[in-house]
């Protein structure tokens, strides 16, 4: 006679074993490392803003950004005034930092020049300006001044290489610091 385990009546025990054996089943190896994996991108989720926020310095406040020079570049008639604007950055902190942009408003004298945006948005962060601890960097960013009705007279003084030097320059704005895989932006105003 063949032995057929299909076709064998069941008794209790092997009823008990049958259940047993489909619990097993149901956490299997496969079933056990999804269920695992989901668990932890569901943790990684939940953890995500703690994570980002340990990687920024705590001291970011002391990040400064000045001023360091203006030059003109060119003066296109008596339309346009071309300018180069000059920032040192000075990260004191023990991480280093990079910038993915500035956005800042330039006056001279007191007179509103515009406003001028360097922005390092589009580039890879191994290509932005690398703010190493405690060390202090220059980032040019170049400035166009329209004459206008309401700067007419500051344009006049900024064209005549002798009044230059006697200009009071201001910039206003917002700097964006990255740290990683976190950012943060932090305001500065500076007089040069």
């Amino acid at each position: 006679m063949l032995y057929c385990p299909r076709y064998q009546k069941k008794g209790f025990n092997s009823l008990l074993y049958s259940a047993i054996l489909e619990q097993i089943m149901f956490l299997s190896r496969r079933r056990i490392v999804l269920i695992a994996a989901i668990a932890a991108v569901a943790i990684a989720i939940v953890f995500l803003p703690l994570i980002l926020t340990i990687t920024l310095p705590t001291n970011l406040n002391t990040v400064s950004i000045a001023l360091a020079k203006v030059e003109v570049v060119n003066v296109t008639g008596s339309s346009l005034i071309n300018l180069n604007v000059f920032f040192s950055v000075h990260n004191p902190t023990d991480t280093t930092l990079t910038t993915s942009g500035i956005d800042y408003q330039l006056f001279a004298n007191g007179t509103l020049l515009g406003q001028g945006s360097l922005s390092y948005a589009d580039v890879p962060v191994n290509g932005r300006p690398q703010l190493f601890s405690n060390t202090t960097i220059t980032i040019q960013s170049q400035f166009p001044v329209v004459n206008s009705h309401s700067n007419s007279q500051i344009f006049k003084v900024i064209q005549n290489p002798a009044t230059l030097k006697q200009i009071k320059w201001k910039a206003e704005g917002v700097v964006d610091l990255d740290s990683g895989v976190s950012s943060s932006s932090k305001q500065f105003s500076t007089v040069l």
